[in-house]
């Protein structure tokens, strides 16, 4: 009797530890077979939603006192430090206010824009040349990259990332409402049909990027004299 007691509890034992494996696994499926992979811990995301992580000093439109702030370019929206109240907040978004930051006079102000996909949008763009009648504007932007769980012992999972996506650049001419997107010197030319062949001649002459911040500058300047 004693000894069917002790059958008992091995076996009660063994299909125990059977089950909890089970519930310590995740079955997969894959090639008409199934797999057994280890079930995985969420992982935190990496990266930045920020251009830049450190606060740097900047003043908003005509108040001459500066003020800490970073661009979250995943958001759209920049943030402000108050180091002596250890606290961070989100500046309200006002049309026509520009900061403007210290260290290297990079300019962002809020501009309705066509953007690539041809959808109407407002948000934060980098003032890259700036005339009455010609605006030339920077884009900057992060996304987050999905993260992807290993289906086995052979693969690696990766963490959900946030990388910075390639800059968009914008021109906005006197009498538009917003400003639209181009990605080549016919995109620009269109926009100024009776100007076109001037256009494209000064770009080819001076070797303009038009996806390089400098050579737009000086196809800003240029511009601005011819309309």
């Amino acid at each position: 009797m004693k000894q069917s007691k002790l059958f008992y509890t091995a076996i009660f034992a063994i299909t125990s530890l059977a089950a909890s494996a089970q519930v310590n696994q995740t079955p997969l499926t894959g090639g008409g077979r199934q797999i057994i992979g280890n079930k995985e811990k969420a992982m935190a995301t990496t990266g930045s939603m920020f251009i830049n992580e450190q606060f740097f000093p900047a003043k908003i439109s005509d108040n001459p006192t500066a003020v800490l702030v970073r661009y979250n370019a995943y958001s759209d929206y920049f943030e402000m430090s108050n180091p002596q109240e250890q606290s961070t907040q989100i500046i309200p978004k006002q049309a026509g206010k520009v900061i403007t930051f210290v260290n290297n006079g990079e300019e962002y102000t809020l501009v309705n824009y066509l953007s690539k996909g041809k959808e109407v949008a407002n948000g934060y763009l980098n003032i890259i040349s700036e005339s009455p009648k010609v605006k030339i504007y920077k884009r900057e932007r992060i996304f987050l990259q999905a993260g992807t769980i290993a289906e086995n012992s052979y693969q690696t999972s990766k963490p959900a990332m946030y990388k910075k996506a390639s800059d968009e650049f914008y021109i906005q001419l006197a009498d538009a409402k917003e400003a639209s997107y181009f990605s080549s010197k016919k995109d620009i030319a269109k926009l100024v049909p009776q100007k076109s062949k001037e256009i494209l001649d000064f770009i080819k002459t001076n070797k303009i990027d038009v996806e390089n911040v400098s050579d737009l500058q000086k196809l800003g300047t240029y511009m601005q004299t011819i309309l």
